[in-house]
């Protein structure tokens, strides 16, 4: 079955959703979110949005940096929970996808130098594309603004096939035009095979988290690796007359699962909102695959 976009639809606030396929028993989950449901609905839109942050980190295993970007991006998820995610895009390796070479390049100046991180595909300096030195300092300007929108999730499960319903709701009347963009992830890609070993420069270095773990790190852990793009490559239209107080449009998707390429991982859904002319993202939200994440 190959995957595809089923609908698009408006809502007034308040609406619940009740067709769900149950989850399969197969496929293990984590307990990030509630597990899906036919009971377990998206509530109303709410007052306020808590501002979240969306790290696009382009890697790849043979660049001896990417462990330090890494680790970087995990110390700022771990100093703000549940206010920053992270997808990483790889290049060059055996995990890479054509969604890495698109965005490397969508914006000018484009993307020469890995690792780097696009954050909230915002421009710094006239680059969306921040160095490692760079990157807590844009995060920390991007988590200090105010956002009138946010993301909502609900998916299932059902013999190696993923129903995913993304849910975009605004607080004030919004003009303009915005798309939602959805990701399928893996969350810690370990592998035993010598293609997903990672080049480490930091191994002898005596102030480095990676001092010693050798050159290349045999059983490194990739995190967040994107797998599928679910929506359209930039993402899909939200229907213009959604955007009021209280709306919320609904995005669905049914998809084949590709097979894991680590031994323990679990799926995830990223999904983010942007501004369809200059690509800024608004907010994003992310769960585990087959359960519910209501907005906040």
């Amino acid at each position: 079955m190959n995957m595809k976009k089923l609908f698009l639809y408006a809502i007034a606030s308040g609406f619940l959703f009740t067709s769900c396929q149950k989850e399969d028993s197969t496929e293990p989950t984590p307990n990030n979110g509630s597990k899906t449901s036919p009971s377990l609905a998206v509530g109303p839109v709410p007052s306020t949005f808590v501002k979240k942050v969306m790290i696009e980190e382009f890697t790849s295993t043979s660049n001896g940096m990417s462990p330090e970007s890494a680790d970087l991006i995990n110390s700022l998820i771990r100093s703000n929970p549940n206010r920053i995610y992270h997808a990483s895009l790889h290049s060059m390796d055996v995990m890479a996808g054509s969604q890495t070479n698109r965005l490397m390049t969508a914006f000018t100046p484009t993307a020469t130098t890995l690792p780097c991180a696009s954050i909230d595909r915002n421009s710094f300096s006239g680059n969306r594309y921040q160095p490692i030195t760079k990157y807590s300092n844009s995060v920390n300007s991007m988590l200090a603004k105010t956002v009138n929108c946010g993301l909502a999730m609900r998916s299932s499960i059902n013999k190696g096939i993923a129903y995913v319903d993304i849910y975009s709701g605004f607080t004030s009347s919004a003009t303009g035009t915005y798309k939602v963009t959805t990701y399928l992830v893996e969350d810690v890609v370990i592998n035993g095979s010598s293609n997903y070993f990672q080049a480490n420069s930091s191994n002898t270095n005596p102030t480095s988290n990676f001092f010693n773990m050798g050159n290349p790190i045999v059983a490194y852990a990739h995190k967040n690796v994107v797998r599928k793009v679910l929506s359209a490559d930039m993402g899909d239209a939200v229907n213009p007359g959604t955007l009021a107080n209280g709306s919320t449009a609904v995005l669905s998707y049914e998809i084949d699962l590709p097979n894991k390429l680590g031994t323990s991982s679990n799926w995830k859904i990223i999904s983010f909102i942007t501004d369809a002319t200059t690509n800024e993202i608004y907010n994003v939200q992310m769960c585990d695959l087959g359960t519910l994440k209501d907005w906040n």
